[in-house]
């Protein structure tokens, strides 16, 4: 759950503009390191797109939202809630041994006994069971069929006994300050020859970097977006993202935050990424903007109010900075910490925090939210609880039901998360390369990078 989509990284001034397009990488770059491929303790946007290339899950989510058929090419779904799947005959691993069902079994099960496992997988996974019968893996859990088989599409399926091999349409591997992914022959027959991704931190040497024509994507700084250089288009792309500070402190500091985020964050800061929030669920998934409901009113003036965040995120804290002076105001003293991104992270799962804040990349349907609200969700980061929420998820089959608005009206009452700003990717695409935008980015939907191809 975290930024939106990184930029690219400043190559060799030897690097030509317009390069011959035979064998040519797409060259882009990590805002930060996402750590070795694991498909078992991976956690994180970077490291989503890592697996997403180098990967396949049983299921795929098209740019359109919809599901569709990625390692099986079908399942059926029986009274029970079992959901048997017929595996690809043609998915490999880069060894060359066939995708199995005991693949399934063993990523699952790992998924679910490893206590470094990726917290977004084991939620999905939580009380689930799994097996095979006659060669198909099936998978059994308590959530709603339609839920389960969307969020499934988060679990790439690893190789028996190796949580690093994947059977993508990308075979990977590190080199010296890089990640590099070179075209498979897999079902999904990607048409780039290969991407390759190096740390680049500073958004100026990115700036430069688009500016100079050697990148073939690149997210520009948020007050630089006119002037596209004649080498690239611009690309926009709504995204189920937001920045969202929680509260441990129960919701009066959020009832705060929400008047201040109306007028904290001035057209200029926010540039074409990003507009201010107008409710607490995303309105890209299909809620309507809700307030927190009235309660007390808070104190005015005097006193302190602690905020972590990412460091390194220079974006970040230059709004943060804004919604400080906004702070202020109300007399309150809003002090704002930045943290290593993996301390940050314990600190949010150990519930050791005041406020915190982060980018949210939501999964692109409803049951995202849940993570907010499920006892063990992997962004229930202060134990938030109430006795009708079993009996509020019991009538959740599918989106758009009633209950998602009584679901949302008893979060509302005493939330733990208030969103700041709802964002949008803005991006530089060299002219040459067709992607096709997403919600959910360039990366995260089926195809997603394998569709992708350079005009001759």
């Amino acid at each position: 759950m975290r930024t939106l989509l990184v930029a690219l990284f400043l190559v060799s001034a030897a690097f030509l503009v317009h390069p011959p397009l035979a064998g040519q990488m797409v060259e882009e770059s990590l805002a930060q390191d996402p750590g070795p491929l694991d498909f078992i303790r991976g956690d994180g946007y970077e490291q989503w797109i890592l697996q997403s290339l180098a990967g396949d899950a049983l299921v795929g989510i098209s740019a359109d939202g919809r599901l569709v058929p990625r390692l099986a090419d079908r399942w059926q779904v029986q009274q029970d809630g079992t959901i048997h799947f017929h595996l690809r005959p043609d998915a490999r691993y880069p060894d060359g041994r066939p995708v199995r069902a005991e693949d399934v079994v063993w990523t699952v099960q790992q998924l679910l006994q490893d206590p470094g496992a990726s917290p977004t997988k084991r939620a999905i996974l939580e009380g689930a069971t799994v097996g095979s019968n006659q060669g198909s893996p099936w998978i059994r859990s308590p959530r709603p069929q339609g839920r389960l088989l969307l969020e499934l599409a988060r679990v790439p399926i690893a190789q028996v006994g190796h949580p690093e091999g994947g059977s993508g349409p990308f075979a990977f591997r590190k080199a010296s300050g890089a990640w590099i992914f070179t075209r498979r022959d897999h079902f999904l027959k990607p048409r780039v020859d290969g991407i390759r991704f190096r740390l680049l931190p500073d958004p100026a040497g990115v700036m430069t970097a688009l500016e100079k024509g050697w990148l073939s994507i690149g997210a520009p700084a948020t007050r630089r977006q006119t002037g596209t250089p004649p080498t690239h288009r611009l690309l926009t792309q709504p995204m189920h993202a937001q920045l969202v500070v929680w509260s441990r402190l129960g919701a009066d500091p959020l009832r705060q935050m929400e008047r201040w985020r109306k007028d904290a964050f001035p057209s200029h800061l926010l540039g074409q990424n990003a507009r201010p929030s107008r409710g607490l669920w995303p309105e890209t998934l299909g809620f309507q903007p809700r307030p927190i409901a009235q309660g007390p009113t808070p104190p005015q003036g005097g006193g302190t109010l602690r905020l972590l965040y990412g460091a390194g995120e220079a974006s970040v804290e230059k709004l943060l900075l804004a919604l400080r002076e906004r702070a202020r105001r109300d007399g309150i003293e809003l002090q704002i910490t930045p943290l290593e991104q993996g301390l940050l992270t314990e600190r949010l799962q150990n519930g050791d925090f005041q406020l915190a804040c982060s980018m949210v990349v939501f999964e692109p349907h409803p049951w995202a939210v849940l993570e907010y609200l499920e006892p063990n969700g992997p962004m229930n980061f202060t134990g938030w609880r109430h006795p009708r929420l079993a009996e509020l998820l019991a009538r959740i089959r599918q989106p758009g039901d009633p209950a998602w608005s009584d679901l949302q009206a008893l979060w509302a009452q005493a939330p733990a998360a208030l969103p700041l700003l709802d964002f949008q990717s803005v991006i530089w695409v060299d002219k040459r390369l067709e992607v096709e935008p997403s919600p959910m980015g360039l990366y995260l939907h089926t195809p997603g990078a394998a569709g992708w191809r350079w005009r001759l």
